[in-house]
């Protein structure tokens, strides 16, 4: 959409309100550039803080385990901890998760066992207010209230009871293993169809999605995420009922049914690289909200995310409170209708009220966020320290999706819809655009007149008409990221299979084939190694740019295939990748040097997450981004951060040493 010179920027200082802000009426966060193609709550008292000159009673030294990635173990003391053992009529329970709740938004703290059952956490922040929650697949959960910890440790031991019943323990499972019940069930290229097309916004194999269903009914659910952006093929369509009905029905066979009276129960123990971590998560948003991207903003030593639903960027900082000071900045709209630029193709009542949609942030070398906003097809720049925004229409294309930002401060960023990348210079105001390349004139005829569709499409009947289109065959502008080495700007192609480079100066663009469907989001390493994850391969490749090569590596999450990892990043000073685990409640990070996955199990049934970033001390942070949020087992998403190295290490503790010397007996768990 071309429009006037000088009437695409305004200025506006909007309300700043707190977490604790009342949001009204229904916000629903849709896929339209597809759909134009054709539990427990630590509630209680807060409890003291430990603030730095307070003091604490003498206690053991313990480990923290708060070294840098793959560092030894320090000896640093900590206090006012939890630790216990986790077993089963005496025997132990390795890689159980025992979580800790506080606040009234939840703050939680995850550790996981040893081979031994033992389990520590390091220093905690509050003396009281901690609720625990005890998790292994097989078992019933182990839940605790308790009065907070004492300086030298409050023990408590947990005797887990295996589920009778093998519906509970599936029911634990996290979506893939059901998931890949359905994919079993479909050939190509209607399998890979599926994993893509069926798992945008949400898991597929959650409990919600495990319904029995007539024909007609599954069909009518395909049929309205089908106007959702969810577009199918006939031929998937016609096959999906009884698929869904087979994988997803009650009398449907159970996933790994003959595993769940195995000792260790039916999935995997954690491997002990991955129980070295602590996890946290924070609870932020509301219950409409769905935290599509987030970042670590080192200015301010503090985590944004963006929130779809609610047109809202949220601040969660650290300063005064370990649980976390949640701020919320409402995005202004200015005269846009509800809808944004899709406003007439509203197709389900009461639930197209979301302005602007924002999708994707990144910090400007200035310290300013901006944002792409999807549906109000614009950039917003947004200061912290002055709360102004600067509001960017998008002078060509729709629908912004990921942005960068280049050595020279301009912003590159990617435009679904119309398959282009987009440059905006926030200095001099300067705009441009390059298209990408399509398979055929037809095709690139259709992305030309896009906009036009759009905005007319009311006259069109243009959302049902892509509802009912025989699947989506039209590129999309989809991953994009700057190369450390000469600056040039290179983008991934979703349902073209290409990857390619643009020189920032020319517009140059240098389209490449992948070996590989749909790729994603791509991430440069520090030495220029670009590296790219396939969403229906659940797989990872690297491309080697002067060699012109490709190298693949299966991500290791079982069932194999059922892995759909969205995006990658890598690790500053250590050029480690991290994905995605979107369909198994996961995060698995990729060690180049020795080839090795290590795969982090996150403690929240529904872990849908996309963008990966990193804070100051290496720490790795995702958002929870399942649309709509009430698929998962938090009524509410998170933000969770994983600290690879940061559980104390128990054997050089000495802490169940000590109570073995003095005979201290442990603490029985209340109630289950």
């Amino acid at each position: 959409m071309k429009r006037p010179p000088g009437k695409h920027r305004r200025t506006v200082r909007p309300q700043q309100s707190s977490g604790s802000t009342v949001w009204t009426g229904t916000k629903t966060q849709r896929c339209w550039g597809l759909a134009v193609g054709m539990v427990l709550l630590g509630c209680g008292d807060r409890g003291e803080q430990l603030r730095p000159g307070v003091v604490a009673t003498p206690a053991p030294k313990l480990s923290t385990g708060r070294s840098k990635r793959d560092a030894k173990l320090n000896s640093a003391p900590i206090h006012h901890f939890f630790y216990g053992v986790v077993s089963d009529g005496g025997s132990p329970v390795p890689g159980a998760q025992v979580s800790f709740f506080h606040g009234a938004k939840a703050h939680s703290l995850t550790v996981f066992t040893d081979d031994q059952g033992r389990y520590l956490t390091p220093t905690l922040p509050y003396t009281s207010g901690y609720s625990v929650r005890v998790r292994r697949v097989g078992w019933e959960d182990g839940q605790q209230a308790t009065a907070g910890p004492v300086a030298a440790g409050s023990r408590f031991d947990f005797e887990l009871k295996r589920h009778r019943s093998e519906y509970s323990i599936a029911a634990q499972l996290p979506a893939n293993q059901w998931f890949h019940r359905v994919l079993q069930s479909l050939d190509e290229p209607e399998r890979s169809e599926f994993k893509q097309q069926c798992t945008y916004c949400h898991q597929q194999g959650t409990l919600i999605t495990r319904r029995d269903r007539s024909a007609q009914q599954w069909r009518d659910v395909i049929h309205q995420m089908a106007l959702r952006g969810a577009i199918i093929s006939h031929k998937l369509r016609d096959q999906l009922p009884a698929a869904y009905a087979q994988a997803y029905g009650t009398q449907a066979p159970l996933p790994l049914a003959e595993h769940y009276r195995d000792r260790n129960g039916p999935l995997p123990v954690p491997s002990l690289r991955a129980r070295r971590a602590v996890i946290e998560e924070w609870e932020l948003g509301e219950k409409e909200s769905s935290q599509h991207d987030l970042m670590f903003y080192a200015p301010g030593n503090n985590v944004w995310s963006v929130d779809g639903p609610l047109d809202s960027l949220h601040r969660l900082d650290f300063s005064k409170t370990p649980d976390g000071d949640r701020t919320t900045f409402r995005i202004p709209h200015g005269d846009l209708e509800p809808g944004g630029v899709y406003r007439k193709m509203k197709v389900v009542p009461g639930q197209a009220n979301t302005y602007l949609s924002p999708h994707s942030l990144q910090t400007a070398p200035d310290g300013r966020i901006w944002l792409t906003l999807a549906s109000g097809n614009q950039l917003g720049g947004f200061d912290p320290k002055t709360g102004r925004w600067d509001m960017v229409t998008v002078e060509d294309g729709i629908n912004p999706h990921t942005l960068r930002f280049d050595a020279k401060g301009r912003i590159w960023y990617t435009l679904t819809a119309t398959n282009q990348v987009g440059m905006y210079d926030p200095l001099s105001g300067a705009q441009r655009f390059v298209r990408l390349p399509s398979p055929d004139w037809s095709t690139e005829a259709v992305l030309r007149m896009m906009p036009v569709l759009v905005d007319h499409a009311d006259w069109f009947d243009l959302a049902k008409r892509g509802a009912r289109a025989d699947g989506v065959k039209v590129p999309m502008a989809y991953g994009i990221d700057i190369s450390p080495v000469d600056g040039s700007v290179w983008y991934s192609q979703l349902n073209f299979s290409h990857i390619g480079r643009i020189d920032p100066e020319s517009l140059e663009v240098t389209s490449i084939k992948t070996p590989f469907a749909t790729p994603r989001r791509l991430r440069f390493d520090s030495q220029g190694g670009l590296w790219v994850p396939s969403y229906v391969e659940g797989a990872l490749y690297r491309y080697d740019v002067k060699a012109n090569s490709f190298r693949r590596w299966q991500i290791p999450i079982e069932p194999e295939g059922s892995a759909t990892p969205y995006a990658v990043a890598i690790e500053p000073g250590t050029d480690h990748v991290w994905l995605n685990g979107t369909q198994s409640d996961s995060l698995i990070r990729f060690v180049p040097e020795t080839e090795s996955f290590t795969v982090y199990p996150m403690p929240t049934l529904v872990t849908y997450t996309r963008e990966i970033d990193f804070d100051r001390d290496g720490r790795v942070w995702t958002s929870h981004s399942s649309f709509p949020a009430w698929h998962s087992e938090s009524p509410i998403p998170k933000l969770s951060r994983i600290d690879p190295d940061g559980a104390p290490d128990v054997d050089s503790s000495g802490v169940f040493q000590r109570d073995a010397d003095t005979g201290a007996p442990s603490i029985p768990p209340g109630p289950r």
